[in-house]
């Protein structure tokens, strides 16, 4: 498979004709491990609340084709999340948009269930700090981890 991929932040101005299809996307290849409340997070999402500081979508296009996607709020404090497309998985492709993202913003907070450990391997790879363990909004035990400038005060205000 012949692929261009291009990594880019998705400009506020062009939700309104991608948003069902990104929805879509995270639903079908999240492997259900997108929660309920992230999926009607990126549905209610507006140009606005995409401009202010700490919420971005990264996405890689293969051609015209979404293959990944991480969605970001407050930096993580609110929701993050990566999906990538099962059929591209094992490339690369979400450490990309990770390190991408990392980049751009000042520091990063990810929520990953322990029987995640591919998620885990990668944040841990990227040189994600595990921050705190908490049980997550599906139930399971999850772990916080933090790059970038992070504050554990962040965590006393938003990580249940």
């Amino acid at each position: 498979m012949n692929m261009k991929l291009k990594y880019l932040i998705m400009p506020p101005q062009a939700l309104a004709e991608s948003q069902s299809t990104l929805v879509r996307f995270a639903r079908q290849e999240g492997d259900r491990r997108i929660t309920k409340h992230a999926i009607d997070w990126l549905t209610r999402l507006t140009p606005k609340k995409m401009s202010e500081q700490g919420t971005t979508v990264a996405l890689a296009i293969n051609g015209k084709r979404v293959i990944g996607m991480f969605a970001v709020s407050r930096c993580g404090l609110g929701h993050s999340f990566l999906v990538v497309d099962k059929r591209y998985r094992n490339r690369g492709i979400g450490k990309a948009l990770t390190a991408h993202l990392c980049q751009r913003l000042p520091k990063l907070y990810v929520r990953v269930a322990l029987d995640n450990e591919a998620s885990l391997a990668l944040f841990r790879g990227l040189g994600f700090e595990p921050v705190k363990a908490s049980i997550g909004p599906t139930g399971k035990p999850t772990l916080w981890l933090a790059f970038g400038h992070w504050n554990p005060n962040d965590l006393q205000e938003h990580a249940g």
